[in-house]
């Protein structure tokens, strides 16, 4: 599993936010909930409803960490259009420019989507980052991108974005 290489500018995003923490892995459960209650409490369709909504793929994006808890922010967000009104429901994060690894979850079915997700996140840190000559940029912002290629019944796929810069 190799990544492609983008360089991306910077990203608004408004959506939904969660907090929670990288401790014995509670992000890992906490997360899939978020998605799962996002996806039939109404809040997805309030989302793509919206008029500042500038393409209807997802981002799932990690924000900064507190490293003396583990505590971070993860969104559920879309893209928005420059210049958009958006109502106090949402939350607004900017993803800055950077230097991306793209990797892609293996093709999935609906039940083992999230677990191919995360198996890829386990790949990224745990086997590809020690042997890649890369390091995480830690002054950005990760994030999983669900566009066209997630929205199928069977062979749902996932990019995930890595923000890097060379060791």
């Amino acid at each position: 599993m190799e990544p492609k290489f983008l360089v991306l500018d910077a990203i608004k995003i408004a959506g939904y936010l969660l907090r929670t923490k990288m401790v014995e892995g509670e992000n890992s459960v906490d997360i899939p909930a978020f998605w799962q209650a996002y996806l039939t409490d109404g809040r997805a369709g309030r989302l793509h409803q919206q008029e500042f909504v500038k393409n209807h793929d997802e981002y799932g994006a990690c924000l900064a960490m507190n490293p003396e808890n583990g505590e971070f922010s993860y969104i559920i967000g879309v893209e928005v259009k420059d210049g958009a009104v958006i109502s106090e429901e949402f939350q607004v994060c900017d993803i800055p420019p950077a230097t991306y690894a793209v990797f892609s979850t293996p093709p999935s079915n609906e039940e083992d989507f999230s677990k191919n997700i995360q198996g890829t996140w386990c790949y990224i840190m745990d086997e590809w980052f020690p042997k890649s000559g890369y390091e995480y940029a830690e002054a950005c912002v990760d994030f999983e991108l669900y566009g066209e290629k997630s929205m199928s019944e069977a062979g749902k796929v996932c990019d995930i974005y890595i923000p890097v810069v060379k060791k």
